[in-house]
């Protein structure tokens, strides 16, 4: 940013906080100060969290609201009001349009030279909001790519190997991974499934066409079916940009891509496997959880028994705490939220990860490394050196590393860590299973949670419905003296006519008390720790499910599909 943007108001706000000591606010305190990079300088060096801080800073500016671009809807056709070259220019980026106004994210929402010349470029007035203009960079970078560019870039691959093809082997194509429009594709690719939060990417030829597929909300939809003839290039390009060996086409490969945007990065894990029609790649973003704050626990959408009962844990000093479910169900997510609410200065808190997706000031994480003997049980043992009072580990893949979590979890520490299991039950005895002595899994153990993720119903368009008498019956005991309203998909420009936006958890939670725990301790089997269970109030995941149905967040098809009655 070239322009000094002034702001005394938020420097006085910042006096009367205490937030920085005298003499580091003294050089931004004569006239020609720039107050935004005070607003920086808090930011990157954790003074403030970036939302409070830019809240306080619009709120400083008097009638400008702050808008957080990574969890804003965008109007494509809006956006594309503004061409990206002069959205550069201006730190601005359009959002969406209300009534006449079209509302203009920027770095400088005061500057009035700056708002007049974008209502003459998009023929409209506009309605300022504040943003940081290194978000608003790396959303320009984002938020202009689309479906139709891809396929232009597709078109424009094909013509440039058509003249090559009878003579230029299959092979000698790979070499063309370094060419522009190839290099082009795999990074709009890549964007576009930002763009869109998408979890995954799927690209799989087959015989006559490659289909590629985003998975978005736990679904997979169809984005754009390329020439087989421009699947060689690309693939290399991304076995490339992941370190894999592009040589190699018989065994699967596993890599990682990072994405560099203008001010921050965005990190994929690549996996490739052969088919009969050639090498299937997924790419699974792992950069959308960096990308986002940690949420509040009390934004997860927990039930009033499963939220009491999870902060009940959270104050228990030690004992293992595991939360089980399929790979991309929120487990992480819910986890470090659990952190967050317990990361005091007074406390030593250690994660082990595969892969770090969360950072989270004030602890300590290790990255995992198979390939150099850094396993989960090898560093759970020199994390147990480092004196801490909270451990997280990732996943318990192994024997080794579920019997050192439960002797930790015995000596005094709190174990947070995640299991593969079908449901919350299930979990209490899948430690036993895997050959850890009972007489440690019981003690250890102080709760399970399993949970999984079903769409949420848009806002703007759910419809409302009474169930008829035969549904009713079959999900509750009544008399048919009440009618319950529940609410379905429809389909609306915001969700792109899919009728949801976003993903929301279930829960089931087994709070272990002293008959579980005794229980567990002599292996006793699993229909009687069921029924110890559900005397201590445990609930299944449909109930809470259902729960959710009746309060509109979701479908009971949704429901269904994640937890149908069994």
């Amino acid at each position: 940013m070239t322009a000094t943007i002034r702001n005394p108001n938020f420097l006085a706000a910042i006096e009367q906080r205490q937030m920085l000591p005298v003499k580091e606010l003294y050089r931004f305190q004569p006239p020609e100060a720039d107050h935004y990079q005070l607003l920086l300088h808090l930011i990157h060096n954790g003074f403030m969290p970036a939302a409070e801080a830019c809240r306080l800073w619009a709120d400083s500016l008097g009638g400008v609201a702050w808008l957080d671009l990574r969890e804003t809807l965008f109007q494509p056709d809006i956006v594309a009001k503004l061409p990206p070259a002069q959205a550069k220019r201006h730190s601005a980026v359009p959002i969406y349009q209300m009534g006449d106004h079209i509302t203009v994210a920027m770095a400088d929402p005061k500057n009035r030279d700056l708002n007049a010349s974008l209502a003459k470029i998009l023929a409209t007035p506009v309605s300022p909001v504040f943003a940081l203009e290194e978000s608003i960079q790396d959303t320009i970078e984002i938020q202009y790519h689309s479906v139709d560019e891809l396929a232009g870039l597709a078109n424009r691959i094909d013509a440039d190997l058509m003249p090559l093809r009878k003579t230029i082997s299959r092979d000698k194509l790979d070499e063309l991974a370094g060419e522009q429009s190839v290099v082009e594709f795999a990074r709009s690719l890549m964007l576009l499934a930002v763009k869109e939060d998408a979890s995954d990417i799927h690209i799989e030829p087959f015989e006559e066409y490659v289909l590629v597929r985003f998975r978005i909300d736990g679904i997979l939809h169809e984005r754009l079916r390329l020439a087989v003839e421009i699947w060689p290039p690309l693939l290399s390009r991304l076995k490339i940009l992941a370190s894999m060996d592009i040589t190699e086409r018989r065994r699967p490969q596993d890599g990682r891509i990072t994405l560099a945007l203008t001010n921050r990065s965005i990190a994929f894990r690549a996996a490739s496997v052969p088919t009969i029609h050639g090498e299937k790649v997924a790419l699974r973003l792992l950069g959308q959880l960096q990308r986002r704050d940690i949420p509040q626990m009390e934004n997860l959408f927990f039930s009033a028994s499963v939220y009491n009962w999870a902060n009940q844990l959270l104050a228990t000093p030690s004992g293992a705490f595991f939360i089980t479910g399929p790979t991309g169900c929120g487990k992480t997510t819910t986890l470090f939220s659990a952190l967050q609410r317990i990361n005091t200065p007074e406390k030593n808190i250690m994660t082990i990860e595969d892969p770090v997706e969360y950072r989270l000031r004030g602890i300590s994480q290790v990255q995992v490394n198979p390939a150099i003997d850094v396993t989960f049980a090898r560093v759970l043992r020199s994390l147990l050196r480092q004196d801490p009072d909270v451990i997280l580990i990732g996943e318990i893949r192994d024997l080794e590393t579920a019997k050192i979590a439960t002797e930790a979890a015995l000596t005094g520490h709190l174990v947070f860590a995640t299991l593969h299991t079908t449901d919350a039950i299930q979990a209490v005895t899948r430690l036993v299973e895997i050959g850890v002595e009972p007489f440690l899994v019981g003690p250890s153990l102080i709760g399970v949670m399993s949970q999984r993720l079903v769409r949420k119903l848009c806002p703007v368009c759910r419809e409302a419905y009474h169930p008829d008498r035969e549904l009713m019956d079959e999900l509750f005991i009544w008399d048919g003296s009440q009618e319950l309203t529940f609410f379905r998909a429809k389909g609306c420009p915001r969700c792109k006519f899919t009728g949801y936006t976003g993903r929301l958890p279930l829960h089931e939670m087994v709070l272990v008390d002293e008959l579980l725990r005794k229980l567990v301790t002599s292996n006793a089997p699993i229909e009687e720790i069921r029924t110890a269970a559900d005397a201590n109030g445990y609930q299944t995941m449909r109930y809470d499910g259902i729960k959710k149905v009746i309060r509109g967040l979701t479908s009971l098809e949704e429901v269904n599909r994640v937890a149908p009655l069994s």
